[in-house]
């Protein structure tokens, strides 16, 4: 599904049998590290989307304030529920940038749309089910954590999406395969025909 011109989907995981626990990873270009340090290569920021019940788009709108305002790159991990928007962030930002960070989402959250929304900020190192937050984000928020490679990333050429489709096995086809070659069969040696084993006669029979 596309969710914004700003943000790339990576991947969808469903709800499970409870129906609950959906998420979505996303990416988006970054420029900035995490302390709002310009970076010397072009990057990929990959962060997760808690849904609560079917996606809140509210929450895509908010993200892309946050890209606008430039205080992305801590995110790790958003889940809104009940008019709060529980934001983890990396470890990495330090104490000299983390206020700045904590106030432009404490004025982008309560714009959310219809609505007011209070956002909370816990460090992604202590995100576990027992952290202070709501049902969904402690039994749920801890696994995309852990099962995802979240944060920014140098992007590389590896990182095309068709590699897969302009492998040269998929345009020149696969290198024909040799086929076995026979062993030469030996041949006979010289006066052997006409030699029997005569030991190997029954010897019930009876000439």
């Amino acid at each position: 599904m596309i969710y914004s011109r700003l943000l790339y989907t990576e991947h969808e995981h469903p709800h499970d049998e409870h129906g609950e626990g959906a998420y979505t990873i996303f990416s988006t270009q970054q420029t900035m590290d995490g302390n709002s340090t310009p970076l010397s290569a072009v990057s990929l920021q990959k962060f997760a989307v808690l849904w609560e019940g079917r996606p809140d788009t509210r929450v895509i709108d908010l993200i892309e304030k946050g890209i606008i305002k430039g205080v992305l790159a801590p995110v790790k991990l958003l889940h809104a529920s009940e008019g709060t928007l529980f934001i983890a962030y990396d470890s990495m930002l330090d104490d000299r940038h983390y206020e700045g960070f904590v106030n432009a989402w404490a004025d982008i959250a309560p714009g959310a749309l219809y609505d007011c929304w209070t956002a909370i900020f816990i460090v992604d190192l202590k995100v576990t089910n027992r952290v202070e937050s709501c049902r969904l984000f402690r039994n749920y928020a801890p696994e995309i954590l852990e099962n995802n490679v979240l944060g920014i990333t140098e992007f590389t050429s590896d990182m095309f999406l068709f590699w897969d489709e302009w492998d040269p096995e998929n345009i020149f086809g696969s290198e024909p395969q040799e086929e076995p070659q026979e062993e030469p069969q030996e041949e006979p040696q010289e006066g052997s025909e006409g030699r029997y084993d005569f030991d190997s006669f029954d010897d019930d029979i009876k000439f």
